[in-house]
């Protein structure tokens, strides 16, 4: 009863002999390697790695645990091939969508440079135009004059932005 008590009344202290430490209940051998069985040479028990004996039957069962049946062998194949085509199929879905985006970019750095272009020579013929001189040559040698009141004619649009004129407007002979 003494041994006991004290057992209980020990401190950390106690745990600490030597050059091994002990951890919980139990003490762990150093530097011991566990024996092999090999199979066939006889049916001994082999240790297990707590240090108990396994029966023949546990060992079987673990060697058929560990190995792949043929239906298991060929799902994991199918699914690997499944997996393959997905993603050379992704790989090129995406490469596909990569060079119709740089060719949409293309395109439009194109329309851009098309419009700049566009714009740029529109400035300049409108720069180029004196709208003076279309005036005098319009009056001076076409013998053209502005319109007077009596000579416009008003049409209500009722709603419309534009009127076609798809005859000859009357009394204008």
């Amino acid at each position: 009863m003494a041994n006991s008590s004290r057992r209980v009344n020990s401190t950390r202290s106690d745990y600490y002999r030597g050059q091994s430490y002990i951890s919980g209940n139990t003490v762990r051998k150093l530097d011991e390697m566990p024996q092999r069985h090999e199979p066939g040479r006889g049916r001994k028990a082999q240790p297990s790695r707590a240090g108990r004996a396994v029966s023949v039957s546990t060992q079987k069962n673990r060697m058929k645990a560990t190995q792949m049946s043929r239906g298991y062998v060929l799902f994991l194949a199918l699914i690997s091939i499944i997996t393959l085509f997905l993603c050379v199929s992704y790989l090129q879905r995406r490469a596909e969508l990569t060079s119709q985006l740089q060719a949409m970019a293309r395109q439009e750095s194109e329309l851009s440079t098309l419009k700049a272009d566009n714009d740029a020579l529109y400035n300049t013929v409108m720069a180029s135009v004196d709208l003076e001189s279309v005036k005098n040559t319009a009056i001076n040698k076409l013998g053209m004059q502005y319109p007077t009141e009596e000579q416009i004619v008003t049409y209500d649009t009722a709603g419309n932005s534009y009127v076609r004129q798809y005859q000859d407007v009357p009394g204008t002979e």
